[in-house]
């Protein structure tokens, strides 16, 4: 089945999703006329969890592009000091999107996509507050929306290709690109000669959990995979708390010796 384009995939899985869940609605209307069934409970049917499990994807997929286009606005009109806290948001909103794979009953896909509404709120509050420090323009944003929708758009082929969010792997693939990102930032502190050796030893410290996530992939076991989210959760807090402990201890050292040498 080949989509071009993740806004309509979005609506077919709503559409799914409607015609899964109706007939359960429909004969709730009159249980007394239903014999009485000894079957799994209907809302933790094989097909409706598939089908939830869909919608979660692509609505998880769409609001990171969303946030994406936000924190790249952000990120410009504070010359790359503001966005931290939305990046951190929009992480937190990913490990639980990229969880509910391994998910298998209603409860426990609906209290992830609660989760995923908190942070989303989370996101929008911090956003109108970033707006406001560096005197941001909504129209300015809502194009820099636009432009990371159409990228996303443009990438969006199929669900086999593109619904990475519904794999069961997603949880590893998101932490995966995460390691890849911290590499990378304290490879840059390290040119601009921040001290990295603390930062570093987090980020093994993290790099390590992985196979805990495998393990509870292996297991297909939701309760092991939250506890890890978890502790990586915290060790993620203490990295980027680190990272700009070290940030602001340099730029106090170069004040300093700018300072000195006048």
């Amino acid at each position: 089945m080949i989509i071009g384009n993740r806004k309509a995939v979005l609506i077919v899985g709503a559409c799914l999703l409607f015609l899964l869940i109706a007939p359960y609605v429909s004969a709730s209307v009159d249980s007394t006329t239903l014999p009485v069934d000894t079957t799994p409970l209907a809302e933790n049917s094989p097909d409706l969890i598939a089908a939830l499990k869909l919608h979660a994807a692509v609505l998880g997929q769409d609001q990171e592009a969303r946030m994406d286009g936000i924190i790249a606005y952000i990120n410009n009109i504070s010359s790359g000091t503001g966005a931290s806290s939305l990046q951190q948001i929009k992480d937190d909103y990913l490990v639980i999107a990229s969880s509910i794979p391994l998910m298998t009953t209603n409860d426990e896909i609906t209290s992830a996509r609660d989760d995923m509404r908190a942070q989303t709120q989370l996101f929008s509050d911090e956003t109108n507050t970033q707006l406001v420090i560096f005197n941001g323009s909504t129209n300015d944003m809502r194009e820099s929306i636009a432009s990371s929708e159409q990228a996303a758009d443009a990438s969006f082929t199929d669900f086999r290709d593109s619904l990475w969010l519904a794999r069961d792997s997603a949880r590893l693939t998101l932490f995966d690109a995460d390691s890849e990102q911290r590499a990378l930032l304290l490879r840059s502190l390290d040119r601009e000669g921040i001290d990295t050796g603390l930062a570093r030893n987090i980020s093994d410290q993290i790099d390590a959990q992985r196979s805990d996530l495998q393990d509870a992939l292996s297991n297909n076991s939701a309760d092991a995979l939250m506890t890890a989210n978890a502790g990586i959760r915290s060790l993620n807090r203490e990295f980027r708390s680190t990272v700009s402990d070290s940030q602001a201890a340099m730029a106090i050292k170069l004040k300093g010796e700018a300072l000195m040498s006048m």
